[in-house]
């Protein structure tokens, strides 16, 4: 397998390290007063628990690119390559059901059919058009990741231009 070919096959373990890491960056620019604008949670004086929470979820976002990029990886141990296996598996599945859901809950919202006491605010836009698509997103580009780092059936090494899982 050539240097272009390899690289081209990870394409989406390297759009998914990218999506998580500044997804990470994120949570780490939030939990320490950072604000965007695009998001209601915002906040100038973090609490110690907010600030807590989103250093977590930080490191969970971190972890999720840290196995997409050790999915490039040769692996001979079977129980490595499956631990990856399920959490890119996981991880994209969660990610897309929850955009998904967010998409259409937050259309419908938008949409007058869905009601919401208090009434329609803007920030169900930024959700519809930003957050929901970003997590589609990741879940996409992990389910891709998934699928390309190879068959759980096959356990040969993928240095060889066979599968990884």
């Amino acid at each position: 397998m050539t240097r272009t070919e390899r690289h081209g096959r990870y394409l989406p373990h390297y759009a998914s390290v990218v999506w998580a890491l500044l997804f990470a960056a994120l949570s780490v620019f939030w939990a320490f007063g950072g604000r965007t604008g695009a998001h209601p949670l915002e906040t100038d004086d973090p609490t110690p628990l907010f600030t807590l929470l989103n250093l977590g979820a930080a490191l969970l976002k971190a972890g999720i690119g840290l196995a997409a990029w050790l999915a490039t990886r040769q692996w001979r141990s079977r129980a490595v390559r499956g631990l990856l296996a399920l959490v890119l598996w996981t991880s994209g599945v969660v990610c897309a059901v929850y955009g998904l859901f967010g998409v259409v809950g937050n259309s419908l919202v938008l949409a007058g059919v869905v009601p919401v006491e208090g009434g329609v605010s803007h920030w169900y836009w930024y959700y519809v058009l930003l957050w929901d698509p970003y997590w589609v997103l990741g879940g996409v580009l992990l389910l891709a990741t998934a699928l390309r780092s190879g068959d759980p059936r096959d356990t040969r090494a993928s240095g060889t231009g066979r599968r990884m899982f």
